[in-house]
């Protein structure tokens, strides 16, 4: 049976999940800036930042949805599901790309890269998330700085409460 045929996609195992007809990867300083541009707006919880630097006709494969319509949802569903997660930018070979880290309460995690195409004008046309282990494993990133967080973001808040680095305790 050939896939093409039946209008069915089949993925070469072989192949490298950054190589793309688009030039798949940050290489220019455009798309580095929208990378950064969107981990800022990620952490800070700012759905409205997010969504003001996709495209009107942006695209978001492996999320919720596919489309930029249903990026909202998945955003805030991601930070739900994971209300440690934090975006930063890393490294596979020449390329910039996000990776997307959670806190288990003593160590930071990767759980899924991020990648930009398609970026104009500062608008990313598309945010794809990739949870591929092989991949997550070869990527080169820091770890998110706790300094950085967003209050609340970090368990020992939601335990003891925001202030209990300061003695004051509202639970």
């Amino acid at each position: 049976m050939d896939p093409d045929e039946y209008g069915v996609h089949v993925d070469d195992p072989g192949s490298d999940l950054l190589d793309d007809d688009m030039d798949v990867g940050l290489r220019d300083d455009g798309e580095a800036t929208a990378l950064d541009v969107l981990a800022e707006t990620f952490n800070a919880r700012d759905l409205d930042g997010v969504m003001q630097i996709m495209a009107a006709d942006g695209e978001a494969p492996g999320l919720l949805g596919y489309d930029r319509d249903n990026l909202p949802d998945a955003v805030e569903d991601l930070w739900r599901r994971r209300p440690t997660c934090c975006l930063t930018r890393g490294y596979h070979a020449d390329e910039h790309i996000g990776v997307l880290w959670e806190h288990d309460g003593s160590a930071w995690w990767r759980v899924a890269a991020v990648h930009v195409n398609d970026v104009q004008d500062g608008m990313i046309g598309v945010v794809a998330f990739s949870e591929d282990a092989a991949l997550l494993d070869t990527l080169e990133a820091d770890p998110p700085d706790p300094n950085d967080l967003e209050e609340g973001a970090r368990w020992t808040e939601w335990e003891e409460g925001a202030d209990a680095e300061s003695g004051h305790n509202h639970i």
